[in-house]
């Protein structure tokens, strides 16, 4: 078992299944900012009249994919696959409090 550490890293890395439309769900692997509970609270609140571009801006720090990460870049993923920002958010609360899928 992994070290428990009272800080934690500023970055984690999560496997995100967005559905493709016709096709299986596909699979990219983003790096997520970590927020502490407050930072987020705010985050939210900050951004809750914003585009949906700049709150994944905010929670996601890169990802696997060939094309460069930037907000160009996730604001074509978002507009292809609608799903992606469900999917996106779901992987990161789920992964903040610790409601990770059971193999």
């Amino acid at each position: 078992m992994a070290k428990f550490k009272l800080v934690v890293d500023p970055t984690f890395k999560c496997k995100v299944l967005i559905s493709r439309p016709g096709q299986e769900d596909g699979e990219i692997e983003i790096t997520f900012k970590h927020y502490i509970r407050n930072e987020l609270i705010e985050l939210e609140s900050e951004l809750k009249d914003k585009p949906i571009t700049d709150f994944a801006m905010k929670l996601v720090s890169g990802w696997s994919l060939d094309e460069e990460f930037n907000k160009d870049n996730m604001q074509i993923l978002l507009n292809n696959y609608p799903a992606a920002i469900q999917a996106i958010t779901t992987t990161y609360y789920k992964e903040m409090l610790g409601q990770r899928e059971k193999n």
